[in-house]
């Protein structure tokens, strides 16, 4: 009857008039069962404050002190369900204890187990995961029943995962999916599946967590007639993020909130507003990135509310199952009593009836008065949480906005925006879980908060905080973007784990505040670019926003027309003395605008997508470039550069992996250590996959930024290219030649050649030579030459070319 709850009202309403022609006991029970009914069918409804008055006359019904009966026990677990939605957990802890002890006297294990969930559920409101664990563990070994083992393993498994215990929780959401294709339950088991993959995505295991909701689109149509598909399309955006496509991320982001109205989401959606503030701030829609990250806040709030909420109610009403006794602060709140007289009062006549109607009076204006005062708080909090970060309690990026007007109104000048990036967040968050992560962030911010600058610190996303600089003077906010880079030159501790931090900076100043927030976010990606700590806006490198979209459908055009070329720098064999390599670069020259720089459109086709095809492209090219060198009697190895947001890509692998096979001669993928940073596992995997099918791996750009030992070990890898910054420093002073000469000699010791690049003079390619460098790079040997230079180049003795370079 209780599937369609509302002919279950309807039939419960007629049996209360059918029960009222009774007499004696048997009116009284019959009575019970009809309010219990229109409870339970108002509480599916989700109307729990309609249901509890009928709950709570099922229970006066029943009298002073009632048998213990499965009806009484039943009615207790109703208020017990009722008072949970309304948030009296305390009250609700109560019911499902007293619940529990009358199903299990009177043999009713089936309704044990649930009520033994139903305390679970309690526990799990609060945040107290341990304890929901056992008792959820507890309702599976007291009853076998295939409907609520799959609400017990599925609910557990969510606990489990709170508590970061990833392979129990996985094992848990196996046996839900198992017993729901048992039932033959496709929607069941396709929530499961939505659910494992959600766990699958904290882990950064994006092919699992692909699998997984391809499996839960299979069992249930796209039409619009199942609600929960939109969280299938969810978690598609973030494994589509988390795989470095942010363009294809919007576009499912779109179909999961497709005639949603956000500002009214439910708590379901808590975690894909967070998930979509990021990717939207990632692609540049501020616009959209603000909407969910204040959807985003006012969940969390809420759910923090409610979760403290609950914790406090459970202070004084913790069940302990040995000795099955459940200790209560208040056996009754002032409003239960009043409801309890009343529920009594009805049965009575003439003076009675009056007082009934006194005593309602007051409830109702104690309601009337308590809603009042719930509104007033609720609007104190919504605009608490749009100002002031939950788990930070750093101000928002909606105060940045409100800070930044007032600072130009009151000085009529515009001050300078500080954005902060933690690097390798990702990454990060992955590897420490959600709640360590949580704490690392907030050490972050204290530690920012702590600085000895006058700026005020903010929490505009996760991972990115903004700064206040009250000036509007560049170059004191220069000084203070130094300042902030030192204050994390020591780990940041977070419990037991020292962790080390490695940050970037944006500064930008505009007149307007949203504009300010997203140039100094802007600013971040151009600092880099360059392997800069920190960087200000540049307008010309950024470029005019609806021409940069243009930009990239113009870039693929731009390699079939020939305006896209390949220029190729030779590298310098320094054991042989020949030219033995060449490192493969973009060129555009387009016929309006001109060179564009690769720092221009290679970081844009990596933010949009586009940077596989292009790879692919220049993949093809240069092998096709080697073939005719080989031709021409010159076999040359060639070296390209692969981006990081592609070395996780399983299609791109496969791909490239069929590319080597089918080259010609010898091939160099050249990447970074941070490319293997967002999912290392998956990234070394496809390292040694390339490595098996023939290529060599290059470590470039090593020397910048957070070069790391650790990394070094675990990439497999044939060569290390020295940073032309850190080649800079050769003759500067004994230090610096010292530091390239341990890092060759650390090179050489774990099996690899070194690569130096960026040499410019003739001073440091004879120091280069002395400290041991396999190969030598660089204008002072050759600027990077079109293909048919190159065959020129390539055909000039070496002792010719090395003689004029010196001369």
């Amino acid at each position: 009857m209780m599937a369609d709850p509302t002919a279950a009202l309807s039939l419960a309403e007629r049996a209360e008039v059918l029960a009222g022609q009774l007499i004696n006991n048997e009116r009284d029970e019959a009575l019970a069962t009809a309010e219990w009914l229109q409870s339970e069918a108002l509480t599916r409804m989700g109307r729990a404050e309609d249901a509890h008055p009928h709950a709570l006359e099922a229970l006066g019904r029943l009298g002073e002190a009632p048998a213990e009966t499965k009806l009484l026990a039943d009615i207790f677990t109703s208020l017990g369900r009722i008072e949970k939605v309304l948030g009296a957990h305390g009250e609700a802890l109560e019911h499902y204890q007293r619940a529990y002890e009358i199903y299990r006297d009177v043999g009713e294990l089936r309704s044990e187990s649930i009520a033994l969930q139903s305390m679970a559920s309690v526990y799990s409101d609060a945040r107290q995961y341990e304890r929901a664990v056992e008792y959820f563990r507890d309702a599976l070994d007291r009853y076998q029943d295939p409907a609520l083992d799959l609400a017990a393993h599925n609910n557990l498994a969510n606990a489990l995962t709170q508590l970061e215990r990833y392979d129990e929780a996985a094992a848990s959401y196996a046996q839900a999916r198992a017993l729901a294709d048992a039932m033959g339950s496709a929607i069941l088991e396709a929530r499961v599946l939505n659910n494992l993959a959600n766990l699958q995505l904290e882990l950064a295991d994006y092919d699992g967590a692909d699998a997984t909701i391809d499996a839960a689109f299979s069992l249930v149509a796209d039409d619009g007639t199942f609600e929960w598909v939109r969280f299938f399309w969810g978690v598609r955006a973030q494994i589509a993020y988390g795989r470095g496509d942010p363009q294809s991320a919007v576009r499912f982001l779109g179909v999961a909130f497709r005639d949603v109205e956000i500002a009214t989401t439910s708590q379901n959606f808590m975690e894909l507003h967070g998930s979509a503030a990021e990717i939207y701030a990632a692609h540049g829609d501020w616009g959209l990135a603000y909407d969910h990250l204040q959807a985003f806040k006012r969940l969390t709030d809420e759910r923090a509310a409610f979760a403290s909420s609950a914790n406090s109610a459970l202070v004084g009403a913790q069940f302990d199952f040995t000795e099955q006794e459940l200790e209560i602060q208040q056996l009754r709140s002032e409003g239960l009593e009043q409801a309890l007289e009343l529920a009594r009062a009805r049965q009575a006549r003439n003076m009675m009836i009056a007082t009934g109607i006194g005593v309602l009076c007051l409830v109702i204006a104690g309601i009337v008065f308590a809603r009042s005062r719930v509104a007033r708080a609720k609007a104190r909090a919504l605009s608490d949480s749009l100002y002031t970060d939950a788990s930070t309690g750093l101000p928002t990026h909606a105060a940045m906005l409100r800070d930044l007007a007032g600072v130009m109104a009151r000085t009529g000048k515009a001050p300078v925006v500080i954005a902060v990036q933690i690097k390798r967040r990702k990454h990060l968050s992955g590897a420490l879980g959600y709640r360590v992560y949580s704490r690392f962030e907030q050490a972050v911010a204290d530690r920012l908060a702590g600085g000895n600058y006058p700026v005020t610190v903010y929490r505009l996303l996760p991972g990115l905080f903004g700064l206040l600089q009250p000036s509007a003077d560049t170059r004191e906010a220069c000084a203070v973007a130094r300042d902030v880079t030192g204050l994390f030159e020591s780990a940041v501790q977070v419990d037991d784990l020292n962790i080390d931090v490695g940050i970037i900076c944006g500064l930008a100043r505009d007149d307007d505040a949203e504009t300010a927030i997203r140039q100094a976010h802007l600013a971040i990606d151009q600092a880099r670019n360059h392997n800069q700590s920190h960087a200000e806006f540049d307008p010309d490198m950024y470029g005019n926003p609806a021409a940069n979209l243009s930009l990239m459908s113009e870039m693929m055009r731009a390699t079939e027309k020939g305006e896209m070329s390949l220029y190729y720098q030779p590298k310098l064999k320094v054991r042989t003395g020949q030219y033995e390599s060449v490192e493969a670069l973009s060129r555009w020259f387009h016929p309006e605008r001109g060179f564009i720089s690769p720092d221009q459109f290679i970081p844009q086709a990596e933010e949009t997508g586009h940077i596989r095809p292009f790879t692919e492209w220049v993949f093809r090219q240069s092998i096709e470039d080697q073939k005719r060198l080989l031709a021409e009697g010159k076999p040359i190895a060639i070296a390209i550069n692969i981006s990081g947001a592609l070395v996780g890509d399983p299609e791109f692998a496969r791909t490239v992996r069929s590319m080597i096979v089918s080259a010609s001669g010898p091939i160099t993928l050249e990447i970074t250590e941070t490319a293997v940073m967002t999912n290392p596992e998956k990234a070394i995997e496809h390292l040694n996959a390339w490595r098996e099918s023939g290529a060599r791996i290059s470590i470039d750009d090593y020397g910048t930024g957070q070069s790391s030992l650790a990394y070094l070990q675990m990439i497999p890898s044939d060569e290390l290219k020295l940073d032309r910054q850190f080649v800079s420093n050769l003759n500067a002073n004994a230090r610096g030649r010292m530091l390239i000469k341990s890092t060759i000699d650390l090179a050489h010791n774990l099996g690899l050649e070194v690569v130096a690049e960026g040499v410019e003079t003739e001073p440091d390619f004879a120091a280069l030579k002395l400290l041991g460098s396999d190969w030598i790079q660089g204008y002072h040997l050759s600027r990077p030459l079109p293909f048919a230079e190159l065959t020129e180049f390539l055909a000039t003795p070496e002792e010719t070319i090395l003689r004029s370079q010196s001369s």
